[in-house]
Order: structure tokens, then C-alpha cells, then sequence
């Protein structure tokens, strides 16, 4: 079932699209394209070349990258009889009733035969041709999770105790301790590796036989009674509604208890129709058990539950992985031709779902104990003749349980940088880049069931974490010479524990994959321009750059043609040609001081003018230019004070701006005391640095009384009367 995040999906495309209207670059939603270059491209061609169809290479491509160190080998089995092609293969898996069956439980009611409504093995029914087909099919399970069905179960990977605890854990095997003194994960670990069977499979192929558990009459020492009472009272269904079909006639109770004493931990011959016939058949195969240990064991007997472990093993290894089944899937479906004499019918179970089924369990061992990116080899059935697109569920992905991993769960990658794109698939893109640069990644990943953190590789190197999360802003170096290609893989990390959420399919989601070209950086014109002089320096495009360091009265900065403005000596990275040109600027304090009256308040106002198109150059630039005056009390006491900015218009030159800044508000204490204004330009360049300016000038001195005496004695000025009448309340208040 697939769990969808439909607002935050909404929310984070908004944000992007937000992104892309302010940098006006059109969002992109990939589709189901993918494709490869370099080391990928040579893997997939490899696949082909072995005899993987194309629908098959790619996703396993993409599994090579999810998880370099697994191995893909192609059982062609067409190739090895002409006849096996897959209608035929079908047909030979479906003519029989009870060669495929599904169970009875309502879930799985769209993977039933259509007419056939007889029931077998305590409750099953035969599945259906189109079911059959789902789960024959590989191109359905080429997935992180699902492709285990295809393991080789005799490849000799080392195993260690953990991995087979790893899957015990939840059942009654945890910690248990077996007859001859060693714990079920001890004896499945010596047992496997003596008779070169994986351990890890084992333990999944005894957890799901078993179940949890562990109540199965098999495992009891006590069968042959309850078969005895079965036998005795002619039981057909059991308390808990199973078919038990006990026979009314052809045994002795004596000869039924008999079975009493034996255990069989894999139910290896335990099928028939009912209860009565899988628990009989399981006991007398646990009976005659496994002959070539009878003078070890003084008799071939599963007496014990660890003999059963062993003999079990034995009989997996030289029934099915020594006969050309080596992996669940043809343990399941017998269909390589080299075991001739018993295909289509020598099969360990009838589950026409047990494939997929244990698959997933084997899956859950790897992940939760931390081997997924270990070696693993898989061997993948190929038939020709297939349709050209995978066989279709039956329940449409209804049926969580059965419906393929990618069904289970939905994940989307989202990057800002340095591509912006979004998709519910894989991201391929190609990048150039440079030798000492680094690649910005910028976004986030979503899984249904949340993200742990996000992971990257290089090639074919370790997998390291990128964050811890969902969300990414990290640049990652480029250490790599130029003229060389690179993958760089990036993986989202489903969050939830293996261990605890056994349901849940997915680990990792191949989430992006970069070709990453490594180029050399161009050379580009650096020009310099100062005054008549004009200098043009070659340089590499994106490396450091010192500007010239000039202390030139009046100089302000370099004045890019890339938009920038850069301080004397500063180091800029052009990726293009650009020109910097020396800027200069005059900036004066003007002489005396000026009354001004706002709000019938009486303060002194200073003035100073900065040059008109220096300002309209640096306003043109991504760098800004600030200004700010400190009024000088008579004692000496300083306070910064905002500056208005004029036009040209109140300069007395039309080609600068005029600049004023206010004392604060005097009373007439303080109409005789001297006050005096520094004004000053501070500069926030392009590099983020910061420097001060003063201007040229005289920081003058004045007082209310001395402007006001001043301005009263100037007869070329005629003021309003209310004015004349303050500027005399000033002058008389001081005299006072």
C-alpha cells in the first residue's frame, strides 16, 4: 500500500517553484528516462553482453550502484532447452492444481483461480495463471528488497555470528540453546559453513517455516500423539477452523505415536491435504532422516531438534542447491532444464508467493545487521519469449503484502543545487566541473517512512553520510585531475528499524546519480584600469585573483564590469572576462552650520557632499554604501546620528549630493555650547569586507547663539517673522 505525502510534497514543489520564478530558471520533472555514462554505461553493456535483456540491466544497473559489491549472473533458460520458453514454462507450472497455491485468507483473494474453489493443504487455493505469471516473472523484483529470491544460496560469502542473530531476533531460536549445548544461531553458523550453505538463509528458511513462535506439533517431540488423537477421534477441522482430514482407516494409534520423539525445524516433506497428512509426512521424513549420518548419530533419526537442523541443511544442500535450485526462486519454481528429471514438480514449496515471501525475510537479515553493501551474488532466471512488459500484479499492488517493495513505499528527490529538478525516480545529470572546485548539493529527499540520513559515493568508494535527515546544503570538493569522469551516487536511507518493522520493504532509494566531467578552467582577461593606465592579465577562470593595492586620495574601490565593487588588494574568482576600473569619489564636510526648527524644536544642522555619479555607479553594484555623522559635544561627548540624503538640486553643485546631519534638540542651556560634526562613509564591498571613509574638510565648531547671531546680521537674507523672532530668543537667551 502505498503511503503518500501529498501536502509535503506540495509544500516543498511551492518552495522550489518559488526558487525558480526568483532565478528564473523553468522546474523540470523527470520522468522514467534513465541512462548512463562512463563506469555505469560499461556495466550496463556488460549485462547485455551476458545476456540480460535491457528491461532487465537497467534496474540491475541501478542496483550495482545502489550496491557495488553485488554480482549479477543470468540463468538463461531457454539456452539450455529450446522448449523452456516461457509460455511453455507457465503451462508446465499451472496444469496441476496443487503445484501453486495461495492462501485462503481474504487479502490474497485476487490471486485465486477463477473456477476452482477446492481448497488444499488445510485452507490453500490453486493460484491462478495471471498469479503465476506475477510471481515467475523477475523483471517484477529486480528491486533492493525483493531481488533476494534470486541469492545464490551456495556462494561462499563469509558470515559472521551477528548476521545470524540478526535474523533469530523476535523468535523462539533467540538466545535458545539447542540439545548439544549450542545456541541456534551457533549451530546454524558451524552447520552452514560445513556444508557451504549460507547461514543468514538458514536462519531465514527455519524463521519462516516456523514462524515466530515456534508452536508448530513439528517441533514438539510430541506429533505421533497428536496425530494418534486425530486418527483415534476421525477429526476432520481443528478448534481453530484448519482442515485436518484425519483417514477413518490404515493406521494403528501405537503406530502413529511412534512418531512421538522426532522434530523436523525446515517441514521438509510437510505437505498434503490437511493437517493430519503435512504433520504424518514431516514425522516419517524426520524418521528416516538422514542416512549418511547413522553410524555418526547412531541412527539417521531427527531425534533431536539440532540433528534436525543438520540433517535439514543436508537435505536442502543435496535436494535442491547441489540439483540446480541454489536460490529461493528455483527452490520455488524448478525450471532450470539442467535438473531435467524433476522440474516443475521437485519444488520445497507450494506457496505460489513463498519465493517473494522469504525473500523479504532474507532481505531483513542483511539489513538490519548491517551487510547490505557486502558482496552478494544473485543468479537471475531469463526465459525467451516473455511478454514485452513484466507481468501484472493481479491485485493492482492492493495486497500490500504481496505487491512488489517499490509498491510499499514512495520516495522523491528534490535539488536546488546544482540542478533544479524534481522527481519520484532516480535523477541522472552531467556535470562539469573543475579540478579545485566543488560541487554544491542542495535540497531534500522524502520516503514514505521518513528519512534516517543521505548518503553519497564517489565511483565505487565507501558510501559516507552527507546529512543526517532529509534536508542537504553541503559542497563537496573536487580532488580529482582534470580530463577524468566521475560518479558521484547519492542514496536516501529509509527511516525505521529492520528489526522491529518486518512488513516494511526498502532500505536505501537510489536517489541521484551525477556523471561528473572534470575539466580543465579556462583562461580568461583580467583588465585593469587606472586612469590613462591599462593592463590585461591571462588567468584561469575561477582561481584567486589579487587586485592592485592603491592608496590614491579619493580612491573608493575596483569597479567591476561584472557588477561587483572590490577594496584595494582585494581577491576576487571571475569565471569570465571582466574589467576593473579604479572608482574614486569626492566626499567633503562643508564649513559652518545651519538652524533648523522641527516641531518648534531648535537644533543645529551640519552639512557634507558626496559625488553624484560615484554613487550612482556603486548603486549599480552589489556592494552598498552607507553614511553617518558623530556630533562632538563641547565636552567632548560623541553620539552617531542619522544622515539625510539630499538631491543635487540642494548641493551647491549639480553634480554632487548633499548630505545633512541634525544635532539633538537644544534648549537654552545649552544655546552657547560649541557643537561640531564628523561625517563618514562606510563601504560593504562585494567580498563582504568593510572599511570606513572620511572626508575632506574642516570639522567645524558652532553654537545656536553664534549661527543665530550671524544669521541676523545677514541683511541679504529676509526670514519670517516668527524666524527673526526665534533666532532673537536664541541670541537673547545666551546674553542672558
Amino acid at each position: 500500500m502505498k503511503r503518500k505525502s501529498k501536502k509535503l510534497v506540495l509544500a516543498l514543489v511551492c518552495t522550489l517553484l518559488a526558487v525558480c520564478l526568483v532565478g528564473g530558471v523553468i522546474l523540470v520533472v523527470s520522468g522514467n528516462t534513465r541512462y548512463f555514462e562512463g563506469e555505469a554505461e560499461e556495466y550496463y553493456q556488460s549485462l547485455l553482453s551476458q545476456g540480460f535483456p535491457e528491461e532487465y540491466a537497467r534496474p540491475l544497473t541501478e542496483l550495482h550502484l545502489l550496491h557495488p559489491e553485488w554480482s549479477f549472473t543470468p540463468l538463461l533458460i531457454t539456452e539450455g532447452n529450446s522448449l523452456y520458453r516461457w509460455d511453455y514454462v507457465i503451462d508446465q507450472e499451472t496444469k496441476d492444481a496443487e503445484t501453486n497455491l495461495i492462501s485462503g485468507n481474504d487479502d490474497y483473494r485476487a490471486y485465486r483461480h477463477a473456477t476452482n474453489k477446492e481448497t488444499y493443504d488445510s485452507g490453500y487455493y490453486q493460484a491462478s495463471v495471471a498469479a503465476v505469471k506475477y510471481f515467475m516473472d523477475p523483471r517484477n523484483f529486480l528491486n533492493e528488497t525483493d531481488i533476494f529470491q534470486f541469492y545464490d544460496l551456495s556462494a561462499a560469502h563469509t558470515v559472521g555470528i551477528e548476521e545470524v542473530e540478526a535474523v533469530l531476533v523476535g523468535t523462539f531460536m533467540k538466545d535458545a540453546t539447542l540439545e548439544n549445548g549450542k545456541t541456534f544461531a551457533e549451530y546454524f553458523l558451524e552447520v552452514g559453513q560445513a556444508l557451504d550453505v549460507n547461514p543468514v538463509y538458514l536462519a531465514v528458511k527455519a524463521r519462516q517455516e516456523q514462524g515466530g513462535d515456534g508452536i508448530s506439533p513439528v517441533l514438539g517431540g510430541k506429533c505421533g500423539t497428536l496425530l494418534a488423537e486425530y486418527y483415534e477421534n476421525g477429526t476432520q477441522t481443528s478448534e481453530s477452523g484448519n482442515k485436518v482430514l484425519a483417514p477413518s482407516e490404515g493406521y494403528t494409534a501405537e503406530e502413529l505415536k511412534a512418531l512421538d520423539g522426532y522434530y523436523n525445524l525446515f517441514n521438509i516433506k510437510a505437505s498434503g491435504n490437511g493437517l493430519f497428512a503435512i504433520y504424518y509426512n514431516a514425522m516419517k521424513r524426520a524418521q528416516s532422516g538422514t542416512e549418511d549420518m547413522a553410524e555418526a548419530w547412531g541412527s539417521p533419526a531427527w531425534d533431536t531438534l539440532w540433528k534436525s537442523l543438520w540433517g535439514g541443511t543436508y537435505t536442502i544442500k543435496t535436494s535442491f542447491i547441489d540439483r540446480y535450485q541454489n536460490t529461493i526462486y528455483l527452490q520455488k519454481f524448478n525450471v532450470d532444464s539442467r535438473a531435467s528429471d524433476r522440474n516443475f514438480w521437485g519444488q520445497y514449496m507450494q506457496n505460489v508467493a513463498g519465493a517473494l515471501t522469504e525473500s523479504r525475510t532474507l532481505f531483513g537479515a542483511f539489513a538490519s545487521s548491517g551487510v547490505l553493501d557486502g558482496p552478494c551474488s544473485f543468479v537471475i532466471p531469463v526465459y525467451e519469449g516473455m511478454p514485452s512488459k513484466a507481468c501484472a500484479d493481479p491485485a493492482g499492488g492492493r495486497c500490500s503484502y504481496l505487491a512488489t517493495a517499490p509498491e510499499k513505499y514512495e520516495s522523491s528527490a528534490f535539488f536546488s543545487s546544482p540542478i533544479l529538478q524534481t522527481s519520484k525516480t532516480t535523477i541522472y545529470d552531467t556535470l562539469r566541473v573543475h579540478s579545485d572546485d566543488s560541487i554544491h548539493l542542495r535540497g531534500i529527499m522524502t520516503h514514505s517512512y521518513g528519512v534516517l540520513r543521505i548518503e553519497y559515493r564517489w565511483d565505487s568508494g565507501e558510501w559516507q553520510t552527507l546529512c543526517e535527515g532529509d534536508k542537504f546544503d553541503v559542497k563537496l570538493p573536487i580532488e580529482f585531475e582534470v580530463d577524468t569522469t566521475h560518479i558521484l551516487t547519492l542514496r536516501t536511507i529509509a527511516g525505521y528499524d529492520h528489526t522491529e518493522s518486518t512488513k516494511k520493504s526498502n532500505w536505501s532509494v537510489l536517489s541521484a546519480v551525477f556523471y561528473v566531467n572534470v575539466v580543465e578552467r579556462p583562461k580568461i582577461n583580467i583588465s585593469i584600469e587606472d586612469n590613462e593606465n591599462k593592463t590585461v592579465t591571462l588567468h584561469r577562470a575561477g582561481t584567486a585573483f589579487t587586485l592592485p593595492t592603491c592608496e590614491e586620495k579619493n580612491f573608493v574601490g575596483w569597479y567591476g564590469s561584472d557588477n561587483t565593487l572590490m577594496p584595494s588588494g582585494g581577491v576576487v574568482s571571475p569565471e569570465a572576462d571582466v574589467t576593473y576600473t579604479a572608482l574614486y569619489m569626492r566626499f567633503e564636510q562643508m564649513r559652518g552650520a545651519a538652524l533648523v526648527f522641527p516641531e518648534d524644536e531648535t537644533h543645529l544642522r551640519f552639512y557634507a557632499a558626496a559625488e553624484m555619479a560615484t554613487l550612482d555607479k556603486i548603486s549599480a553594484t552589489n556592494a552598498t554604501v552607507s553614511f553617518f555623522a558623530t556630533v562632538v559635544s563641547e565636552n567632548g561627548a560623541e553620539e552617531t546620528t542619522p544622515v539625510m540624503l539630499g538631491g543635487s538640486e540642494d548641493a551647491f553643485d549639480t553634480a554632487w549630493r548633499t548630505l545633512s546631519a541634525d544635532t539633538k534638540a537644544l534648549d537654552k542651556n545649552s544655546y552657547h555650547a560649541n557643537y561640531s560634526m564628523r561625517f563618514w562613509a562606510l563601504y560593504t564591498y562585494s567580498d563582504g569586507s568593510v572599511q570606513a571613509f572620511m572626508p575632506d574638510g574642516i570639522y567645524c565648531q558652532r553654537s545656536a547663539a553664534e549661527v543665530a547671531t550671524a544669521a541676523l546680521a545677514d541683511t541679504t537674507v529676509q526670514y519670517d517673522n516668527d524666524i527673526i523672532e526665534h533666532l532673537m530668543q536664541i541670541v537673547s537667551e545666551t546674553n542672558t
